[in-house]
């Protein structure tokens, strides 16, 4: 009987398949999704598979080799030109996450899994797609502290440091303005400072907070950034029911309570968050010394609350909907202690600054329209390769500024910004690519009293104004030489003082988007945007990307593209009556101010690997961008006092003027160790140099030719390691280094945090640190205390050292149904 089975047996596995492949699709909150349609090309014919209603699909029989991976299902957003290796005599087990259907504006990144391990993406922007609901279980509060932990990306203390400060974020750069800033694909950089303040967004009520770095076509964000994109996506409608209650209490009185619920009932899915945070502060009513000898209280409370709706009605089986949401955030920050300094003297008592009674409250309203609908049929898949989407938001965001601190940054001014944001979007899936062209129409109406300085530096408050009377100018270049001309004919002056500015832009964009993968180892995009500002004018920016995959373990990536900045509307304001001189100048703006242009490039290579029986990804990342025509800070040659007003328009005064060329250059390297399924390790280090390369004397503002320039830290380290079982104890710590030039004008410093969560069946019980070494600690501001600055060939400049969150201590208890 052995005899006669043997050669049966022998010639059974001659003819077993040489390569299969299985797996499961479900959605990114974990519903499990049927009908899903999984195709594998670029490996011999097209192999085609659908999930069954668990979601499991399978390739009996393929040819091994490196395969391009595509997945589509009604309601979900497609996952396309993933990479996949499929190993002879093995059955590759691939785990495939689609994130619902939505309106973005940016890729919206799926998770591809094959064997446990990521897969590369083809995208030909390094992008970051970062999970927010880990981050609020730990107790994080606050986007801005996420970030900080990323690569090239600098977290700017506007109005000084430590706790509860507010914060923005830019990206290979040191002007936050310069940074895409979009919330559910609406952009949300104001017209006034150019950015946003991403302290106020608390993870909880986020999905992911997606980093898109450059000006790559991955999409058709843009155009008018230059270091990159934040595409933040705020809580989703999930397939199945769920429901969170958490709560949170930490040092210095901080507060904070959470109630989400989402889910989908028949065609209406809907998701719904309130948020609240209180926190006293770390200087809570503290006595501090005032200018007439005396003291005053000084604080940085905190108290904020959020509120999230969305409603979205499912159309066309799930291929198409319409949704409805609003967005609600109000915060009173009490800012008197994180604007007061102290300035010690070298032969006298120390110089106090009290901001006692300075505070802020700011609200913000948006509500939102969007829609997705297919155009013509579908194909055999059940997929319609043509879809329109429409987006519509209109958002109002109010400022009123009290104490002393008012009208001292352009952070610190009264009000009022309302947007009103349009953009159609068609999409057509290609055979082996995809087509897509987006219009976009902005209108924004902003109501200040901010009369500018030149970016964020020459910031006062307006006292008497003299009575000497401003036209309008011009700005002529003839080398160094930078004059003024009288007012234009027709033109008008703006108004003046302290009163109310009423300022107004229309923008409109169109982009064109073009990308295609003809075989599994070449993936292009080309995309072209012309734009129409009625502040500057227009621009026509292309750009190109490319991505070659020798194998599904590796991709070289290169993108070059133009873009521009436009100018912040107070930018253009030019007062009738001159204010009075601050440090010797008068500051105004300038109507004849234009977009700051750029040339950026980008290189990059990424790679996986198995070590030892674990999974590691390492990446990295050269990026250049060459700014032409950036603003910088006319000085007059004479500069004046209140006592001494000007003689002409050319005398003490201050204004931006578009003549600086600078680059942005550095290297970023990414590693990942999947030590198990539980397990992972985290490295970082970047270079990010930032240098003025010419600017003319007349407009020298502290600027050293070709060195470093403040705020931006020349090197930067970050270190994580994590444990993460379903169930049980759940560990993290990490490590965030920062070098010379940073944000606080200090020596190079490490901060350390840590935390430790309890799983179970339905509940989450966490302790969470921050800042644990409790590393420059030193509560205000101290004025010319900072590692002095400039150029090896000019004078050194005092800065101000600027303080870091104190050490923090968070426990947070989650219950999830």
């Amino acid at each position: 009987m052995a005899v006669l089975l043997s050669p049966i047996g022998g010639a059974a596995l001659a003819a077993s398949p040489p390569a299969s492949a299985s797996g499961s699709v479900s959605s990114t909150d974990g519903a499990l999704i049927g009908g899903a349609a999984v195709t594998l090309s670029g490996n011999g014919p097209q192999r085609s598979a659908r999930s069954d209603r668990r979601g499991a699909f399978s390739f009996p029989s393929l040819t091994p080799g490196t395969y391009t991976l595509a997945v589509t299902a009604p309601g979900y957003n497609p996952i396309d030109g993933r990479l996949v290796e499929v190993a002879a005599n093995a059955n590759t087990v691939f785990d495939l996450r689609l994130p619902r259907l939505q309106a973005s504006s940016l890729t919206v990144i799926g998770s591809v899994r094959a064997n446990g391990a990521q897969t590369i993406s083809t995208l030909p922007a390094p992008t970051l797609d970062i999970s927010m609901q880990p981050y609020a279980q730990q107790g994080e509060t606050r986007v801005s502290d996420i970030l900080a932990n990323q690569l090239s990306t600098t977290v700017v203390p506007v109005l000084g440091g430590g706790l509860n400060a507010p914060m923005v974020v830019s990206l290979r750069g040191p002007d936050p303005s310069e940074t895409l800033v979009d919330i559910d694909g609406h952009q949300v950089n104001n017209g006034s400072t150019g950015d946003f303040d991403l302290s106020l967004l608390d993870p909880a009520d986020l999905v992911s907070s997606q980093v898109v770095y450059g000006i790559a076509p991955s999409s058709l964000f843009g155009p008018n950034t230059l270091g990159g994109a934040l595409n933040v996506r705020t809580l989703e409608p999930t397939t199945e029911p769920h429901f969170l209650e958490r709560l949170t209490a930490g040092t210095f009185d901080t507060f904070g309570e959470t109630l989400q619920a989402t889910g989908t009932e028949d065609r209406l899915g809907y998701a719904f968050s309130f948020h609240r945070l209180t926190s006293g502060g770390d200087q809570d009513e503290t006595p501090y010394p005032n200018a007439a000898g005396g003291f005053s209280p000084i604080g940085d409370s905190l108290d904020a609350s959020s509120t999230i709706a969305k409603l979205r009605y499912s159309i066309y089986n799930g291929a198409g909907f319409i949704g409805v949401s609003m967005r609600d955030q109000a915060v009173y920050r009490d800012v008197s202690s994180t604007m007061s300094s102290v300035e010690t003297q070298p032969d006298g008592p120390p110089l106090y600054a009290n901001f006692s009674g300075s505070s802020t409250l700011s609200h913000i309203a948006a509500y939102d329209l969007d829609a997705q609908v297919p155009i013509g049929p579908e194909n055999p898949s059940g997929v319609y390769p043509t879809t329109a989407i429409f987006r519509h938001q209109t958002s109002v965001s109010d400022q009123t500024v009290s104490g002393p601190g008012a009208d001292t940054s352009p952070y610190l001014y009264n009000d009022r910004d309302a947007i009103a944001d349009d953009t159609l979007e068609i999409d057509h899936a290609l055979p082996r690519g995809e087509l897509s062209a987006r219009f976009a129409l902005t209108n924004e109406n902003l109501t200040t009293d901010f009369i500018p300085g030149v970016v964020y530096a020459d910031a006062y408050r307006v006292a008497a104004p003299s009575v000497l009377q401003l036209a309008d100018f011009a700005r002529t270049d003839s080398g160094d030489e930078v004059g003024l001309l009288p007012l234009d004919h027709g033109e008008t002056a703006g108004s003046g003082g302290t009163s109310q500015q009423f300022l107004a832009q229309t923008q409109r964009s169109l982009g064109l988007r073009y990308s295609a993968e003809p075989t599994t180892h070449l993936h292009y995009s080309f995309a072209g945007y012309y734009s129409d500002y009625t502040t500057f004018g227009h621009s026509l920016d292309p750009r190109f990307g490319f991505v070659w995959t020798p194998k599904a373990e590796s991709a070289l990536r290169f993108s070059v593209g133009s873009t521009f900045q436009s100018p912040q509307l107070p930018t253009f304001i030019v007062p009738p009556t001159l204010p009075t001189p601050v440090d010797g100048y008068s500051s105004i703006g300038n109507p004849h101010a234009t977009a700051e242009r750029a040339t950026s490039y980008d290189f990059g290579y990424e790679h996986r690997l198995r070590i030892g029986g674990a999974d590691f990804s390492l990446s990295g990342d050269l990026y250049r961008t060459d700014l032409h025509n950036g603003v910088a800070t006319y000085l007059s040659p004479t500069p004046c006092t209140p006592s001494t007003p000007p003689a002409d328009y050319g005398t003490c005064l201050s204004y931006p003027v578009n003549v600086t060329q600078e680059v942005y250059q550095g290297f970023e390297l990414r590693g990942e160790l999947a030590i198990t399924k539980r397990d992972a390790l985290h490295l970082g280090y970047d270079i990010d140099s930032v240098y003025t390369q010419s600017v003319p004397a007349v407009a020298l503002d502290d600027v050293g030719l070709y060195e470093q320039a403040l705020g931006v830290p020349l090197h930067k380290v970050v270190l994580d390691y994590e444990h993460d079982p379903a169930l049980g104890l759940a560990y993290y710590a990490g490590l965030l280094y920062e070098g010379a030039y940073n944000e606080t004008n200090l020596a190079p410093y490490a901060t350390l945090h840590a935390g430790a969560t309890l799983h179970l069946a339905h509940l989450d019980i966490g302790l969470y640190g921050t800042n644990l070494t409790d590393v420059y600690d030193f509560k205000q501001q101290h004025v010319g205390a900072g590692v002095p600055y400039g150029a090896a060939a000019g004078p050194m400049l005092p800065t101000n050292a600027i303080p870091l969150a104190p050490r923090t201590i968070t426990l947070s208890i989650a219950h999830k149904v």
